[in-house]
């Protein structure tokens, strides 16, 4: 396969982000996975597309490199990675599916998407807020005992609402863990160096 395969194989348009990458690649690895699909052909097509998602999420790609950078990139990939990623794609295929989800490949496909993990903490304090405002709104509105509210009710969803709460700052921590991990990734003239230095 050439690289304008590895994107149709996943099929990603050319220049595709990292994220769209790790979204398609998780999607096919579902689709494919020996373990999942028992078509003759699904082994091969998982380890052509693992093949793809390793060069993919490896090289410099979209970054804006010259044409040559791309080939010599491109080349030292053909020359001494892609019977590496063979040889991994071949091993991933013939792990059961539950296995290959703890495998590191898969697990460099989570994608956490940062509009989701804002509106689930706008969500976890609405739900904290409305709890406790709600409950002493109407135990004031209420003139006789049986006007009044639940506590009990008030209490879990005053807890459901925390319980949100923490999960949506987890994920927010692991959000921010993410951007930067991002942002510190090798820029294009390491990447270089560091396929000269292999070459």
């Amino acid at each position: 396969m050439n690289l304008w395969d590895y994107y149709r194989v996943l099929g990603l348009r050319q220049g595709a982000s990292d994220d769209e990458i790790r979204k398609a690649y998780r999607k096919k690895a579902m689709e494919y996975h020996p373990d999942r699909n028992p078509s003759p052909d699904a082994q091969e097509m998982f380890i052509r597309i693992t093949e793809a998602y390793e060069y993919l999420t490896s090289h410099p790609h979209g970054r804006n490199i010259s044409e040559e950078e791309l080939r010599r990139n491109y080349q030292a990939w053909v020359d001494y990675r892609r019977a590496e990623a063979r040889k991994r794609a071949e091993a991933y295929a013939r792990e059961s599916y539950a296995q290959f989800r703890k495998s590191p490949i898969y697990k460099s496909t989570t994608v956490i998407d940062g509009t989701m993990v804002i509106l689930g903490l706008i969500l976890a304090l609405t739900v904290i807020i409305m709890s406790v405002y709600g409950y002493h709104y109407r135990m004031k509105m209420a003139i006789t005992m049986k006007d009044e509210p639940s506590l009990t009710l008030a209490a879990v969803t005053f807890i459901i609402g925390c319980s949100y709460l923490v999960i949506s700052l987890l994920y927010l921590s692991a959000w921010v863990a993410q951007n930067r991990k991002k942002q510190h990734k090798p820029s294009t003239d390491e990447t270089n160096q560091e396929n000269k230095k292999s070459v």
